[in-house]
C-alpha cells in the first residue's frame, strides 16, 4: 500500500460512550430474538440502537441475496423489515465526521426461506472504508462462545491492512487489545468472563462484544467497529461436570464387570 498509514490505538474504553456501534433494542418486543445468533428478522419487530452516532440518518441493511434495502434511523433506532429470506444479513452504517467517517457494522441471522449464497459473499462485500470481516463467519445456527478462537480479517478501501491494533472489549468488562498481522487477519479468543452461570444453554444471556479498529491516513480519521452477542462455554461450566459424572459412572460399570468376569472365572477355576 503507497499511503503512509498510521494506526491509532483507541484509548476510551466502549463505556466510555465513543466507538459507534449496533445493540439489540432493550425495549423491543423482539430483544430475544435479536441476541441470537446476532439478531432476527420474525414476525416480531426487531430493532438496534445505533450508540454513539447522529440519531437521526439512514443505514442499509444487506440481504443474504446482498440487495440492500435502506433503513432510516430515528431517535437511534433503526427496526428490522420483515422479510422472506433465511440467512445472513449485514446492518452498516457509515456516518461522515468534520475529520473522517465512523462505522458499524453487525452481522444478523434472518429467519425465512434459505437463499442460495454463500454468506462468505456477504462478508467479503465492501461495506465501510476501514472494516473488519469476519473470516469466516460462523455457520448458521452456531454462535460466538466464550474460551474459542475466531478469525478476522482488517480491510482498507478493500485490501488487507496488516500490523494495526485492534480492541476487544465485552460488556461484562473484559478489555483485550490485538494486532493484525503481514496479511491483514488477527485472531481473538473470546473471554468465557459470564458471572452466576446456570446449567442449560436457555438459562444464560448473552453478552456483547465489540471490536473497534482506529486509522488515519492522509489527514483523515476512520474508526469501524463489529458488534455482535456471545454466549457462556457449556465446556466450562455445566457440561464439563456432567461429562465428568458420566465419565464416573461409565467407568464404575465397567470396573463392576470386570470384576464380576475375574471372580467368576476364579469360581469354576475352583
Amino acid at each position: 500500500m503507497k499511503k503512509i498509514l498510521t494506526p491509532l490505538l483507541l484509548t476510551l474504553s466502549l463505556y466510555g460512550g465513543q466507538p459507534l456501534h449496533w445493540a439489540p433494542h432493550h425495549c423491543d418486543t423482539g430483544n430475544r430474538a435479536a441476541s441470537k445468533h446476532g439478531g432476527h428478522g420474525g414476525s416480531e419487530k426487531t430493532m438496534f440502537s445505533l450508540m454513539n452516532g447522529e440519531k437521526e440518518g439512514v443505514a442499509r441493511l444487506i440481504l443474504p441475496d446482498l440487495s440492500t434495502e435502506e433503513l432510516n434511523i430515528s431517535h437511534a433506532i433503526v427496526t428490522l423489515p420483515k422479510t422472506q429470506m433465511g440467512g445472513y444479513a449485514a446492518l452498516v452504517v457509515n456516518q461522515r465526521t468534520g475529520t473522517g467517517v465512523n462505522s458499524a457494522i453487525r452481522y444478523l441471522s434472518l429467519h425465512g426461506r434459505p437463499v442460495k449464497i454463500s454468506p462468505t459473499k456477504l462478508t467479503s462485500l465492501p461495506k465501510a472504508v476501514l472494516e473488519i470481516v469476519p473470516a469466516p463467519l460462523h455457520r448458521e445456527h452456531d454462535r460466538y462462545t466464550g474460551s474459542k478462537e475466531y478469525r478476522f480479517l482488517l480491510t482498507f478501501q478493500g485490501e488487507p491492512l496488516p500490523h494495526t491494533p485492534l480492541i476487544l472489549e465485552t460488556n461484562n468488562k473484559t478489555s483485550q487489545t490485538y494486532t493484525s498481522d503481514e496479511k491483514g487477519v488477527f485472531a481473538i479468543t473470546l473471554p468465557n468472563d459470564f458471572k452466576n452461570v446456570k446449567p442449560g444453554r436457555s438459562e444464560n444471556k448473552p453478552s456483547e462484544f465489540l471490536l473497534t479498529a482506529t486509522l488515519k491516513d492522509s489527514g483523515l480519521h476512520y474508526q469501524s467497529t463489529l458488534s455482535m452477542p456471545y454466549y457462556a462455554n457449556p465446556n466450562d461450566y455445566w457440561q464439563s461436570q456432567q461429562m465428568g459424572a458420566i465419565a464416573i459412572f461409565f467407568g464404575f460399570i465397567g470396573g463392576l464387570l470386570i470384576y464380576r468376569r475375574t471372580t467368576s472365572k476364579g469360581v469354576k477355576r475352583g
